[in-house]
């Protein structure tokens, strides 16, 4: 007996292209998407901001959530590590922040409020994207480094690293736009941070 399953009214044979077309089909549209994939960020950061935003970050709240550990303790300030406080809370986070110009960044509700920082407009939502993107990911490393090498990452260096990461994400795109890293420095830098 011959098998007749499949997808369709054509009952095409199964693929799973088929299902995946046929799965998104359903699902509503995530408007707030294209502020993280277009943007001149490296797959892996951008794949890092994507995790962030379906608030899959392997933070200790998510993962003691998984039964992975036992605590859901930040490490480092013993407060409740959820991705909110590891990007925008926690006392390494916000310094960066206040470093940066963006001091109010701390009581934001959703880090997708970055988004719209008054220190931001004018910019082309790709810019503003890639300049976001590059500091949470310099905050995530720092906080990586703390937890699993009990490295201190000074405030100074997770700004200087992320103005580096820019810097390689305009050559790496050769991007027509000045640089990523002037941006970064015209609307963000305090003068004990200039470059």
């Amino acid at each position: 007996m011959s098998d007749h399953r499949g997808m369709g009214s054509a009952l095409q044979p199964f693929t799973s292209k088929a299902f995946y077309a046929w799965h998104m089909a359903e699902q509503p549209p995530d408007a707030f998407a294209v502020n993280l994939w277009r943007n001149a960020a490296t797959p892996r950061c951008k794949h890092f901001v994507w995790l962030v935003h379906r608030e899959r970050l392997p933070s200790a709240a998510v993962l003691q959530h998984r039964n992975i550990t036992e605590s859901a303790i930040c490490s480092l300030w013993g407060a409740h590590e959820d991705q909110h406080h590891i990007l925008l809370q926690c006392p390494g986070a916000r310094s960066v922040w206040r470093a940066i110009g963006w001091p109010c960044a701390p009581y934001l509700l959703s880090f997708r409020e970055l988004w719209m920082l008054p220190a931001l407009t004018g910019l082309d939502m790709p810019i503003r994207s890639a300049i976001i993107t590059a500091v949470l990911w310099n905050i995530w490393k720092a906080r990586n480094a703390f937890v699993f090498n009990q490295e201190y990452i000074p405030t100074k260096t997770m700004v200087r690293n992320a103005a580096a990461d820019l810097d390689l994400w305009t050559l790496r795109t050769r991007s027509p736009i000045h640089s990523f890293r002037t941006s970064l420095a015209d609307h963000a830098y305090g003068s004990a941070y200039a470059l």
